[in-house]
């Protein structure tokens, strides 16, 4: 594939990263926020079915009349949870060989072209992290022998709430709600935006193929 653009095409699918990353983050917020004030009267599936419409815009989840800058989410206003906010995004980019993928063992970007939309997000002051168990080398390695990439989940969203902010990891109800529920929404999230990163993908080579031919 020729991309007449490769710059644009490379700001666009690292800003589709930055910004799905930095709105899930902010919907962890607006979860636990929603377990104080509002856990019997709004319906869970009503704040999926939101979110996952709208994933580069968590603060729509105001409808719910929730507020993340309240006291009902102060375990959260804190500065080890903060750092969560470049893991979320980093879990995600090192995952582009997969997401770059077009149809099973196919992609229609090169691999340099694909490690320069990782480095893009990186370059906006997202580090590597051993947080997160996967690597980008290890997923691109995967997806070029034609493996199966294991699906994304919060596991490692849980460990770093364990072992980092303890008092969200004591067993209390309001905990298991917000711990499980995010073990929910993590990998319905990605899902959403491998839907919203595939659409992105695809017109930017339709684009390039229709200017080709003229």
């Amino acid at each position: 594939m020729t991309v007449l653009n490769e710059s644009d095409m490379i700001k666009q699918l690292s800003d589709i990263i930055l910004k799905a990353g930095a709105n899930l983050f902010k919907a962890t917020k607006y979860l636990y926020a929603m377990t104080a004030e509002n856990y019997y009267r709004c319906d869970i599936k009503d704040f999926f079915k939101v979110i996952l419409n709208n994933i580069f815009n968590a603060d729509i989840l105001k409808a719910f009349n929730i507020t993340i800058d309240s006291e009902a989410c102060g375990l959260l206003n804190t500065r080890e949870y903060f750092e969560l906010f470049p893991l979320v995004i980093y879990s995600f980019a090192v995952r582009l060989p997969a997401l770059c993928q077009g149809n099973p063992g196919t992609t229609p970007l090169t691999q340099k072209q694909i490690t320069a939309i990782y480095e893009a997000v990186l370059e906006r002051g997202i580090a590597k992290s051993t947080h997160i168990p996967e690597t980008f080398d290890d997923v691109l390695a995967a997806v070029r022998k034609g493996k199966e990439v294991s699906p994304y989940t919060a596991e490692w969203f849980r460990t770093y709430i364990y072992t980092t902010v303890p008092d969200l990891a004591d067993i209390t109800n309001r905990n298991l709600y917000f711990i499980g529920a995010s073990d929910i929404l993590f990998p319905l999230y990605y899902m959403c935006l491998e839907n919203e990163f595939q659409a992105c993908l695809q017109r930017l080579t339709d684009t390039d193929a229709s200017a080709v031919a003229r």
